[in-house]
C-alpha cells in the first residue's frame, strides 16, 4: 500500500499520510497516488477555487474560499452564536429577514463546486427563482441569484473565480 500525502500547502496535513482515497479527508484536495510530495512544485498545484456572493443594492461582497469550505460556513447573522464559522451579514439592509444560521455553503468534491443549502430558515432561499428544500445541497454556478427572504428580499449574485 501506498504513502499517500497531502498535496495542498494550506492544510494542515500538508505533506503528512492521510488516508487512501480519491482526496483529503481533511481539506479536500483530490490525491494523485502516483506522485510524492516532493515530485510537486507549487506551479502544480490547484488553484486556489473562491465563492464570492455579491449583495445586489450594496455591492457588499462576502467571500469564501474552497478549503475553508470543507467544513460548513454558515450564511447570517453572527451575534450571539460565537462557536460556528458564520459569514456575518448583520450591516445589510433588511438583515432581520436573515435568520441566524440561515443557510450554509461547502465545497462538494463529488461535483467539484461550491453547494449552499437551506438551514431551515425562517424565510426561506431561493436559488433562481427556485426555493430550496431545506437541508438539502443545491450546486452554485457563476451567475446564479440567491435571494434571502420573502418582501425586502436580499439578492446575491454568485460570482466563483
Amino acid at each position: 500500500m501506498a504513502i499517500v500525502k497531502c498535496l495542498n500547502p494550506a492544510c494542515d496535513y500538508f505533506e503528512r499520510a492521510v488516508p487512501e482515497g480519491d482526496c483529503c479527508p481533511y481539506c479536500g484536495e483530490p490525491l494523485n497516488l502516483e506522485k510524492t510530495s516532493s515530485q510537486v512544485t507549487p506551479p502544480d498545484y490547484p488553484k486556489s477555487i473562491s465563492l464570492k456572493l455579491v449583495h445586489s443594492n450594496s455591492g457588499q461582497t462576502f467571500t469564501v474560499d474552497r478549503y475553508s469550505a470543507t467544513n460548513k460556513i454558515y450564511l447570517g447573522r453572527q451575534e450571539g452564536i460565537p462557536s460556528v464559522s458564520v459569514i456575518d451579514m448583520s450591516d445589510l439592509p433588511f438583515a432581520e429577514r436573515i435568520s441566524h444560521l440561515h443557510a450554509y455553503v461547502m465545497w462538494d468534491n463529488n461535483r467539484n463546486s461550491f453547494t449552499i443549502a437551506d438551514n431551515n430558515s425562517t424565510n426561506g432561499t431561493i436559488l433562481n427563482g427556485q426555493s430550496l428544500t431545506p437541508q438539502q445541497p443545491y450546486p452554485l454556478n457563476p451567475g446564479d441569484r440567491l435571494e434571502f427572504g420573502r418582501e425586502h428580499k436580499i439578492i446575491f449574485t454568485v460570482e466563483i473565480s
